[in-house]
């Protein structure tokens, strides 16, 4: 995953390229009509000219509408040209992605707001790559695909207790900033906890936050490889600085990873950072006991988790009824 700084970076020169590319394609333009009209590169040199002389007006404070009026004559001969060869002058100007920078990054002297959807985006791709699934919202959960039938546990319908658990899911990412609750998502595999996560995730990235999205199992094999082997670079402080600190962080398959004693201690550092940085975290696992959960994690990291605001995910594998529609 990159860091914040990565992804700006990276932005950053997806505009560059968008920009020089705008200013090709004008030098292209400009190139077929100053062809196709003779006449055009004087009326253009004519143009330029008149406005040099217009600017040095202004800053002498004399002569000023006698320039402009020369201004405004040169800018008609030029447009009649283009005209009559079937052109607007706009055809020979760059055409910027973002008219508000002209796809320079900077809008009254702040990061424009392009900047930021272009991270959102790179950010939203890369948590696609690594989930394997869509960054989308809740309404592609459908509700159908828990059984009406009754739970024994909670005593009313699976469907409509999913139904509720979702709706609140909802509110969370709706009303998601900084001060939002952990949450901790359970169940048995296959009955969309990623797919709810991801939908918060999705929300908050639309609201401006850096979300990052990690996987268990491989997060942490990742953090022990560089751990006892060599990292000269530095990428395992990188790599756990840019998880603690994100504004949400998903932490996905909890439970699925190889158990050790290294994984265990990094796992309570990451939750104890995060909590007392007051950064909203979701961990989806499988595990839905509490005493297991403390076997295998501690009572220190099962003291963190406890936490989180529980959802308990109800009903039968959703994967395997969609792949039996295929």
């Amino acid at each position: 995953m990159r860091t914040r700084n990565e992804l700006y970076q990276a932005a950053m020169r997806i505009l560059s390229a968008r920009r020089q590319m705008a200013k090709a394609q004008a030098q292209d333009a400009r190139a077929q009509a100053e062809a196709a009209v003779p006449e055009l590169r004087a009326a253009e040199d004519a143009l330029r000219s008149c406005g040099v002389r217009y600017a040095l007006a202004g800053a002498q404070g004399t002569g000023r509408e006698q320039a402009a009026a020369a201004l405004a004559q040169a800018r008609q001969k030029r447009d009649a040209l283009l005209a009559a060869s079937g052109r607007s002058p706009l055809a020979l100007e760059p055409h910027y992605t973002c008219p508000v920078c002209q796809d320079t990054g900077v809008a009254d002297g702040k990061t424009c707001l392009c900047v930021r959807r272009e991270m959102q985006r790179l950010r939203r791709e890369e948590i696609e790559a690594m989930s394997s699934l869509s960054v989308t919202s809740f309404d592609t959960m459908r509700l159908d695909y828990y059984p009406d039938s009754r739970d024994p546990q909670t005593g009313q319908s699976v469907r409509q207790y999913m139904a509720e658990l979702l709706a609140d899911l909802r509110d969370y990412a709706a009303e998601f900033d900084l001060d939002s609750e952990n949450l901790m998502l359970t169940g048995n595999a296959g009955l969309g906890k990623t797919h709810a996560a991801l939908a918060v995730a999705g929300a908050a990235l639309n609201k401006g936050y850096d979300v990052i999205y990690i996987s268990s199992p491989d997060f942490f094999s990742r953090v022990e490889t560089l751990h006892f082997g060599s990292d000269p670079a530095g990428e395992k402080e990188t790599l756990l600085d840019t998880v603690t600190g994100a504004d949400l962080l998903i932490l996905d398959d909890l439970g699925t990873e190889f158990n050790s004693s290294f994984v265990i201690s990094t796992l309570y550092s990451l939750l104890n950072d995060r909590l007392g940085r007051r950064r909203p975290t979701i961990l989806t696992t499988n595990i839905v006991d509490g005493a297991l959960l403390e076997k295998l994690y501690t009572e220190k990291v099962s003291s963190r988790i406890s936490a989180f605001v529980p959802y308990r995910f109800l009903g039968e594998d959703i994967r395997l009824k969609k792949a039996l529609e295929d």
